[in-house]
């Protein structure tokens, strides 16, 4: 597990570095208000990918998973095509909408198309357990994404709109590479029945999966009515920063933890799956929890050298609680909702998404107006959290997941020794320049890897012993 965890966290550190200096770059050249239109069509995007693609992306990882899966490929493709024809109507519905909503969301449109035939692409490396197909194509699609968005920005001067060209291209263009090692395999004709069950499975998770993506926009979308488009392009400019750098660790673990436990379920039976899946929780909160506090810590000097000066203000103030929100929320996405899918219960990720989304609706309405952008912050992190309690609970329905306290005391005894000495040195240097977060952080880093190393957390002693051990029977 360790060896495709560590394929996926490369591809995902090089999407970061790239998203981080994409989210550097462009918010030191757009106006919050461009930057805005950019926040706005890459959420509309992902909901429309979600809500006509997700049944898809969930089918063939699951199906595919399985041993002896079947071979989805052609039926998958054929229904991307029928969606396809959809794409006229979409644009001409777009046109018609007020207040000049359609210059994201037309190109939203578009964006939506070629992210669902790329995450198509990615489940079926995923499923396959080809790590190095899925790194590359990663990455690639970071680059060519960075290098489009460059040339249309700053060449152009297409503005947002031109960073959302820039993402459809890139996606286009990764898919038109990797598209041979995706059908180089023999080929299963379309199947009725296989397309049937795909449905059948799919579509729920649809929903679910919809009822979270509405949940992760419905905070800029509650903004952008309340206190305009320039609002929105702050708040998401901190929301993106936080998603960069949170949001990795927990997709490299993730995508290694749903294909094994699929199959471990089906070879070896719940006792076997349910060891992986604490090893993995562990695995997640001991990378998560430290950074997260890490970066609520040093929020000033980080968006002060990170972000543009007309958006290092609020993200300052929003950061150190938009990063504890993308805890709970990778913990539900990332550990939860495997209870869900090893069971095929996409009814209870829908009950799952509903709360978290009524509570984050009704807290933003009553927060947003009162306390602006940091009212959505704070609504945010209730509704978080509360999701992963009710999803915890839910998950007894399905597939119950494990749970040890220790282990997570552990982590929090590693990151409160981290947290003094970095909150005490970070003191020392307050004028956001690149020393006065290298220090804090580094001090941090090596804080919490003397404390891990002293509590064991995550068995990172046992690790290093194996480790040694076999490095030292190697032939000289």
């Amino acid at each position: 597990m360790l060896r495709q965890i560590s394929s996926y966290m490369i591809a995902n550190v090089v999407t970061v570095v790239i998203g981080g200096a994409s989210v550097v770059l462009f918010t030191h050249i757009l106006s919050p208000h461009e930057y805005g239109i950019y926040v706005l069509g890459i959420s509309v995007a992902g909901l429309i990918s979600t809500l006509l693609f997700g049944w898809i992306k969930t089918s063939v990882l699951r199906f595919t998973s399985e041993e002896g899966g079947a071979d989805v490929r052609m039926s998958a493709l054929i229904a991307y095509g029928v969606i396809v024809m959809a794409i006229p109507l979409m644009v001409i519905a777009a046109l018609f909408l007020p207040d000049g909503s359609a210059q994201y969301v037309v190109p939203a449109i578009f964006v939506a198309y070629t992210v669902g035939l790329f995450e198509f692409v990615l489940e079926i490396f995923r499923a396959r357990q080809e790590t190095g197909s899925y790194m590359r194509s990663t990455i690639l699609r970071a680059l060519l994404g960075i290098t489009l968005s460059c040339l249309l920005v700053m060449v152009f001067d297409l503005g947002g709109q031109g960073l959302l060209i820039s993402v459809a291209g890139s996606y286009l263009v990764t898919i038109l590479v990797y598209a041979p090692m995706v059908w180089r395999r023999p080929l299963h004709g379309f199947d009725r029945a296989i397309l049937t069950e795909m449905l059948r499975f799919g579509l729920p998770m649809t929903v679910s999966g919809g009822i979270f993506m509405l949940h992760t926009i419905i905070d800029r979308l509650i903004i952008v009515s309340f206190l305009g488009e320039n609002a929105a392009g702050n708040y998401g400019a901190a929301a993106d920063l936080v998603r960069q750098i949170i949001l990795f660790p927990g997709v490299a673990i993730g995508s290694a933890i749903v294909p094994i436990a699929i199959r471990l379920l089906s070879q070896d039976g719940p006792a076997a799956t349910n060891r992986h899946l604490l090893h993995s929780l562990e695995l997640l909160l001991a990378i998560l929890i430290p950074a997260c506090v890490g970066m609520a810590l040093t929020a000033a000097n980080f968006s002060g050298l990170i972000l543009g000066p007309e958006f290092e203000v609020a993200a300052s103030q929003l950061i150190p609680v938009i990063v504890f929100a993308w805890l709970f929320r990778s913990i539900s996405y990332q550990f939860i909702h495997v209870s869900f899918q090893l069971a095929k219960t996409a009814r209870l990720v829908s009950i799952q998404g509903m709360v978290i989304l009524t509570i984050n609706v009704i807290g933003m309405l009553v927060l947003v107006p009162r306390l602006g952008l940091m009212g959505a912050a704070w609504s945010l992190l209730f509704s978080e959290i509360c999701g992963v309690i009710v999803g915890y609970f839910l998950s007894f329905k399905a597939h119950p997941l494990p749970l040890e306290i220790w282990p997570t005391v552990k982590i929090c005894i590693a990151t409160v020794i981290m947290a003094v000495p970095t909150w005490f040195v970070e003191g020392f240097f307050p004028n956001k320049g690149l020393i006065d977060l290298i220090v804090p952080v580094l001090t941090g880093i090596v804080a919490y890897t003397v404390a891990a190393l002293c509590l064991d957390v995550a068995g990172i002693r046992q690790m290093l012993r194996d480790r040694f051990s076999k490095a030292a029977q190697l032939p000289v």
